[in-house]
């Protein structure tokens, strides 16, 4: 596209997305309306939104289930390639407690729409799909592909979502955008650390609490193992464009009764690592720790079992989808969003593990997601929409 052409483009998609705002507001609202709290999910109550306004326009599409009612729903919008594939999630985190209305029938106040997905990640869709109908009235323009998918299951690692679509349905792209990681828009996710679950658990004796040493008890064993494991060295802890490992210690569970030694303790931890670092290495230091406190208390014994290892994931900052974006959000909102790593995990792992150049870009108060009340900005749903509008021209056409 020449200058004038692109400048006349960027005018046309301003006002046709600020015309499109009232649309958003009443999709994203419909959408946070569908229970789809993961466990159990039920992706299913909010696909009808999806499928309704995709047979409005003629939009083709197609649903996939691994387990029933975990739905995923795809549009397809031009043909040829490239692809793009631009994958939002219609699970939600539980509600919890506290919230000033029913969090599954979404309000708005001081231009910001509240309820449980609003942020993460139904705002999102609700912006996608009026970015779906601007791309399909002006369809007969594309060469290439949008992939526009309400994907399931993204809150419990994707395995009946994003993943089962890629392993075991044929989903495939030249490049995905994944609009989760917040940040209002100032960030591109392009690399992200290893994130790796673990459970110890403490072998013990149980014995009366009167009588302490005539059993083992698998919590003092434990405590003496964390402090230890408190201390773990990374071997690498720098990056250009993150921050260092953290090591978080998430639950402990043991005891049934202050009168009794308990026979069992299991602690689990969050470990997200660099890059240049691998699950092995941590592994094979946690267990040279449990192997060193087992020789200095010899009552001690430890189990290890990993509950989830999410390798690191990155793509070259110089990769097309960080210079389209960086110029149309620039046309848009007058900022250039950073190339940046995220602590966090995305399903851009998955994409990037399937050889997709996949980056994470999206609207919303990185405070937002999983809080009581959560909102986001309408007029920063509106930018993204035309953001994401010109993105996909640009790609695409």
């Amino acid at each position: 596209m020449n200058t004038l052409k692109s400048q006349n483009l960027t005018d046309t998609v301003k006002q046709y997305m600020q015309n499109k705002e009232r649309e958003i507001v009443d999709l994203a609202c419909k959408l946070i309306s569908a229970q789809t709290e993961n466990p159990p999910g039920n992706e299913i109550l909010a696909v009808p939104v999806v499928k309704d306004f995709f047979r409005s326009l003629n939009i083709p599409y197609k649903t996939f289930e691994k387990v029933k009612d975990r739905t995923n729903i795809l549009g397809y919008i031009g043909q040829g390639s490239p692809t793009l594939l631009v994958a939002c999630h219609l699970d939600v985190v539980p509600a919890g407690d506290d919230w000033k209305r029913n969090p599954f029938e979404a309000w708005i106040e001081n231009g910001r729409i509240y309820g449980r997905g609003s942020s993460d990640n139904k705002g999102q869709m609700a912006a996608m799909m009026a970015v779906a109908r601007f791309l399909k009235e002006n369809e007969s323009k594309l060469k290439g592909q949008l992939i526009l998918a309400g994907v399931a299951d993204e809150e419990r690692g994707s395995s009946l979502g994003l993943e089962y679509l890629l392993s075991e349905c044929g989903v495939t792209a030249d490049y995905a955008i994944i609009p989760d990681v917040a940040h209002n828009m100032n960030m591109i996710d392009v690399t992200e650390k290893g994130a790796l679950f673990l459970e110890i658990i403490s072998h013990g004796k149980q014995a009366h609490g009167s009588r302490p040493e005539g059993g083992i008890n698998a919590i003092w064993n434990m405590i003496t193992l964390l402090e230890r494991i408190k201390q773990l060295k990374f071997r690498c802890t720098t990056h250009p464009l993150h921050t260092p490992p953290t090591l978080n210690l998430g639950s402990i569970h043991s005891g049934t009764a202050p009168n009794i030694v308990p026979a069992l303790c299991k602690a689990q931890l969050d470990i997200r690592y660099l890059p240049e670092d691998s699950s092995e290495n941590v592994l094979n230091d946690i267990n040279t720790i449990m192997k060193e406190v087992e020789a200095r208390e010899p009552a001690a014994r430890f189990d290890i079992r990993i509950i989830s290892n999410q390798l690191p994931s990155c793509v070259p900052i110089n990769n097309p989808l960080v210079a389209v974006i960086s110029k149309h959000t620039q046309s848009i909102l007058g900022i250039q969003p950073q190339p940046k790593g995220m602590s966090g995990a995305t399903v851009t792992k998955q994409l990037i593990q399937k050889g997709i150049t996949a980056v994470g870009f999206g609207p919303g108060d990185e405070s937002e997601a999983h809080a009581t009340n959560e909102s986001i900005c309408i007029q920063e749903l509106v930018d993204f929409a035309k953001i994401m509008a010109l993105i996909s021209f640009d790609l695409l056409s």
